[in-house]
């Protein structure tokens, strides 16, 4: 449980709050990179709480900039994007990717007035297929961006699995991927017997949690017992906005995005790499929806365009409105929520906690140590940055992101550090089976991919 002061501050990211100058001290991923064309029509976007366009100039060099021309007021959204710039409709101004002015053509050309005027425009990077801006302090010389492997490696060993918008606060969002007992209630089947289409199944619904501090954040192994050995599930918290649930045999590798677009709003990236393996299929998002009651897949269909909006192409159409697609009939049958959707199973539980969580009325147990543990370092970091200026953890040390995560089984007296540290921390490309259990088809008949 929190005090009112700590969940405030933990949730609230807005310009000025604690945790939102801590977050302005990371480069947060806003867009694909396929989004933005040269000389295309900027789009806009939300990043913690502030209205920006991000375009792309002739040159394909990225850009965030301010909304609004300093001249009037209007919006550039109605501007033109060309020739190195960004130029206002209104009266002709016309801005480069670093808020420079380049012309005034409504003033006179003896006059050197545009030398005084200046856009915001943040630093702003492509970087494993998505478009990546820095807000903070080190405007001229930010740090470098996180290393995750998964902006490695060849475009064909990676892919972006899904995206959209969740109607709630960031936290609550990342939190979720923070618990590992909730997936075999939210997302299990029915029936052991039946297809894993239909959900995760695994008798052990408890777990013994072991959590490590580290660097970049903390590392935890949730353990079972199965079969005479040790079931291991391990994943990452790492700052400020990222939970990396457990890879599965075929050392696939996933990660999940929670960038914080305001208090009410977050933007989740699904992510997911091999360290040497091109990936089978299609490496963009996939809106499909199974026609079976009951049969789960991604998140399903964005709804219509929302012109008028940040991010108009990004809010799913399962959501409130339709009770998340809940089909009783699936519920009551196939699997524990009757939502066709993973992603939309864990979105329709936290969006139901409200657009910021109460946390001064929950009861927190034994299971939700990661949870309690990432809340208490996210809050110290946030202290320490706006008290002494303390750099946040992980927003100069590019090199600490490139991590995995895994499922395994152990032999039961051995030192699950020990034992998947090479797999974890990228010093080997093989994937952990120790007992030698073929957890690939193990993942696959048990349907823990999903998971």
């Amino acid at each position: 449980m929190l005090t009112r002061e700590e969940n405030e501050l933990l949730c609230r990211v807005g310009p000025g709050t604690p945790m939102g100058e801590l977050m302005r001290e990371y480069w947060m991923p806003v867009t694909y990179d396929w989004e933005l064309e040269p000389d295309g029509q900027p789009q806009r976007v939300r990043v913690l709480g502030e209205d920006l366009l991000a375009w792309r100039d002739t040159e394909g060099r990225p850009a965030f900039t301010q909304e609004r021309c300093p001249h009037r007021g209007a919006g550039f959204f109605f501007g033109r994007n060309e020739h190195g710039g960004l130029r206002c409709a209104y009266h002709g101004w016309k801005f480069d990717v670093g808020g420079n002015c380049l012309e005034m053509p409504n003033e006179p050309s003896t006059s050197n007035f545009r030398h005084k005027v200046k856009i915001t425009a943040y630093p702003a990077y492509d970087f494993g297929g998505i478009v990546w801006i820095y807000m903070g302090q080190h405007q001229d010389n930010p740090p470098p961006v996180p290393q995750f492997e998964w902006g490695l490696v060849p475009e064909d060993q990676r892919g972006h699995s899904h995206r959209f918008i969740y109607e709630c606060n960031w936290m609550q969002a990342l939190e979720g991927e923070l618990d590992s007992t909730h997936i075999y209630f939210l997302h299990s089947r029915l029936n052991k017997e039946d297809s894993p289409r239909y959900g995760l199944y695994h008798p052990g619904q408890t777990a013994k949690f072991h959590v490590v501090n580290k660097e970049y954040g903390m590392m935890y192994g949730a353990e079972r017992d199965e079969d005479g050995n040790k079931y291991w599930r391990v994943a990452h918290f790492l700052f400020p906005i990222y939970g990396m649930f457990p890879a599965i045999n075929n050392g696939v590798v996933p990660l999940s995005i929670f960038m914080p677009i305001d208090d009410d709003n977050t933007m989740h990236f699904g992510v997911n790499w091999h360290p040497t393996k091109p990936l089978q299929g299609s490496r963009r998002p996939n809106f499909g929806l199974s026609d079976e009651p009951g049969v789960l897949g991604p998140p399903g269909p964005m709804k219509p365009e929302r012109k008028g909006t940040f991010y108009p192409n990004w809010w799913a159409e399962i959501s409130p409105e339709t009770d998340f697609h809940m089909d009783l009939w699936a519920k009551k049958n196939r699997n524990f929520t009757g939502i066709p959707a993973v992603r939309q199973q864990d979105a329709a539980l936290e969006w139901s906690m409200g657009r910021i969580m109460d946390r001064t009325q929950e009861h927190l147990g034994t299971a939700d140590a990661a949870i309690i543990r990432t809340r208490r370092k996210l809050i110290a970091a946030a202290r320490q940055f706006v008290e002494d200026g303390t750099p946040p953890p992980g927003s100069e040390n590019p090199e600490w992101y490139t991590v995995r995560s895994c499922e395994t089984l152990l032999p039961p007296d051995d030192n699950w550090e020990k034992a998947l540290e090479p797999w974890l921390f990228a010093s080997t490309t093989d994937y952990p089976d120790p007992c030698n259990t073929g957890r690939a088809e193990a993942a696959r008949q048990g349907g823990r991919s999903l998971g």
